[in-house]
């Protein structure tokens, strides 16, 4: 069907030359309607059978496309919300830093002040028994070197008078003797 609409094509164009309208102008008016024809047929096949999927397939592709930008969108944002969280957790975490490392100050401060105290009243109470052990052992010595004296007083006046004197007399004589001397 081809070869003959071609060969009537190739004849129909002489003539067509000759005659007037659109011949004049050069186009043969069997020529054009054949190639109208052509075309719409060719256009209702395309229409049909090509157009409809490939305008599915380009709509399908924008969906995509849009799908994909507005999800880009919407982790630019999920980005931005997560980045002004993580600021602010950091301006949290360091807060709690810092409350950590004061309370943490002043708990050691506290317990240096204690320890402090602890060894202050601790020295106090060694420098106290220290004291009254020195004041007994003063006291322990000041009593046997009066009973020392006691005893050489009382050898030496044995030897002086030349009679033995009874020790308690003695004692309380030698006693009475130097209280009046520490009184003076």
């Amino acid at each position: 069907m081809v070869n003959i609409l071609l060969t009537q094509f190739a004849s129909e164009t002489s003539s067509a030359e000759e005659a007037g309208g659109f011949g004049a102008l050069g186009i043969d008016l069997k020529a054009f309607i054949i190639q109208l024809l052509t075309f719409l047929i060719v256009f209702y096949v395309l229409k049909k059978y090509v157009f409809g999927r490939a305008v599915d397939i380009l709509d399908k592709r924008q969906k995509t496309i849009e799908q994909g930008i507005k999800s880009a969108q919407d982790m630019t944002l999920q980005k931005e919300k997560l980045e002004k969280d993580v600021a602010k957790l950091r301006v949290q975490a360091r807060e709690q830093a810092d409350e950590i490392l004061s309370e943490t100050k002043a708990q050691s401060e506290d317990m240096l002040y204690k320890a402090e105290l602890n060894a202050t009243k601790l020295t106090d109470k060694m420098i106290e028994d220290a004291k009254k052990k020195i004041e007994e052992e003063s006291e322990r010595s000041r009593r046997n070197l009066k009973a020392e004296i006691v005893s050489l007083v009382v050898d030496t006046t044995e030897k002086l008078i030349g009679k033995k004197v009874k020790s308690v007399e003695d004692k309380a004589m030698i006693e009475d003797s130097l209280s009046r001397g520490k009184s003076k």
